[in-house]
């Protein structure tokens, strides 16, 4: 028997998908005893290919494909996963249908069911439990058992809190309904999914920001000044915005970035010499699948690649082929999209105006970044990026990472530091309406900004604010 009671939601319509099966349920416990005996007869090998030794792990769910050749294991927690994914959709499905301004979601339906890879059983982590499902529906209601039955203690004068007792965690809760929030921190709890596309979400603002970000582009009233994309809502936007703001410093150089991810990225490509992708044609190898598809198509004796131009019958192996391709015989056949910002020249491609600005303006790159970034303006040119946003604490890490290294030249203890290295006195060439706009700036924060005597200046904002201030490079001497 499962443990737990089921959620209280409205009568659920729960379609298996096995095959083609019609079988539908109301409740979970029904379903995922139906599913089951597919699976059980699957296992059994009286669907089984025995020709075909793979065929007994393989999912017979609609629109799936899933194969595991290793193990049974995975195949019975995948399918279970697709019973507790069906739930989602279903949900998915009367959100929807209580928003009367909300569309429905216009990607493929036909990735509805494609569903994340479940390596391990699902492991309950709860202060002297420790119990294992295959059956993430069991497994989640297992756990909310715990934040129920958690009892009331005192912390303080008077105060009564629920601890918890997840391993190695140690938060503290007015009541239980707020444990039980906290604890799909640590499951990984989703309760929500697109019944359209099947995605997967930890509440319904997000399930619905999902669908709004597919608005048609005349209903996206709120714009970033910083990129110029469009939002249907103005909380997209701030969600947005909070991209364009470095969090992470990497430890090996002064690179800066938004994302865990990226900062990941950045340091298996800049300083590891690790290559675990190779070729099983030759001897190379690469850092990442990307590169190793685009060396594989150099193997191809079919040409993988055509040019797009009419009348232009040239065809090639590899993507870097056909790259030079255009560059050599169709450079002047493009509209120029690049421009530089100080003597309006333009260029068909980014690393032609890269090589410009470097050459005629004598540009640098910004300590830690190994290239420059253009941005889209209102013109629809592309033009160097001369804005670069800073979390407040990031901001600090660097400013005492460079006064350790003896690179900081002035500064108050309080008020503002100035970072010599990041402009020289020649920085009167600076694109006309970048020195003021800040859009992201909000009173009373840190932010970077420029003087009267053209000297870059951070003024702190509020000891602990975890807000953003930006960042700006002199054209003479640095961009990003």
């Amino acid at each position: 028997m499962p443990p737990g009671k089921a959620g209280s939601k409205e009568k659920l319509v729960l379609q298996c998908e096995w095959e083609m099966c019609t079988y539908v349920a109301s409740k979970m416990e029904e379903f995922c005893d139906h599913v089951s005996e597919h699976l059980q007869l699957h296992l059994r090998g009286e669907h089984r290919d025995e020709m075909n030794p793979l065929e007994e792990y393989t999912c017979l769910w609609q629109e799936c494909g899933f194969c595991s050749p290793e193990s049974s294991a995975d195949l019975v927690r995948h399918v279970y996963f697709h019973c507790y994914h069906t739930k989602l959709k279903q949900w998915g499905l009367q959100a929807l249908q209580s928003q009367s301004d909300v569309s429905h979601c216009q990607l493929d339906f036909q990735s509805r069911n494609i569903i994340p890879e479940i390596q391990e059983n699902f492991l309950c982590l709860w202060e002297y439990c420790e119990r294992s499902f295959d059956n993430p529906e069991w497994f989640y209601r297992h756990v909310e058992d715990h934040s129920f039955c958690s009892e009331y203690k005192a912390a303080g004068k008077e105060n009564h809190v629920v601890f918890c007792g997840w391993k190695e965690c140690d938060c503290t809760f007015k009541g239980r309904c707020k444990l039980r929030e906290h604890l799909r921190s640590h499951t990984q709890e989703k309760v929500v999914a697109c019944p359209t596309c099947g995605g997967m979400f930890s509440n319904n603002t997000k399930f619905f920001d999902h669908i709004r970000r597919q608005t048609a582009l005349d209903q996206q009233r709120f714009q970033c000044s910083h990129c110029s994309k469009r939002f249907a809502t103005e909380r997209l936007l701030r969600d947005h915005m909070r991209n364009h703001v470095n969090h992470y410093k990497c430890p090996l150089c002064d690179m800066t970035c938004p994302l865990p991810s990226s900062l990941r990225n950045h340091i298996r490509f800049r300083h590891s010499e690790e290559r675990p992708f190779k070729c099983d044609y030759c001897d190379y190898s690469c850092k990442n699948l990307i590169d190793l598809r685009k060396h594989l198509d150099t193997h191809s004796k079919e040409p993988a690649y055509r040019c797009e131009f009419e009348a232009c019958s040239f065809t090639a192996r590899s993507l870097c082929s056909i790259k030079l391709h255009y560059r050599k015989v169709h450079e002047g056949d493009s509209e120029p999209r690049y421009k530089c910002h100080i003597c309006d020249k333009c260029f068909t491609r980014g690393n032609n105006l890269t090589v410009h600005l470097r050459k005629k303006h004598q540009f640098k790159w910004p300590s830690g970044h190994p290239r420059f970034r253009y941005k889209e303006h209102e013109d629809g040119y592309m033009r160097l990026q001369l804005v670069r946003y800073e979390s407040v604490e990031l901001t600090e890490q660097l400013l005492k990472d460079r006064e350790k290294q003896g690179e900081l030249l002035d500064g108050t203890a309080d008020n503002c530091a100035v970072l010599g290295d990041l402009m020289e006195e020649n920085s009167g060439q600076r694109a006309v309406g970048e020195r003021d706009r800040a859009p992201f700036h909000q009173p009373g924060r840190g932010r970077w900004q420029w003087d009267a005597g053209s000297s870059l200046r951070y003024s702190h904002g509020r000891k602990g604010d975890s807000s953003w201030e930006e960042d700006e490079w002199s054209p003479s001497t640095n961009a990003l």
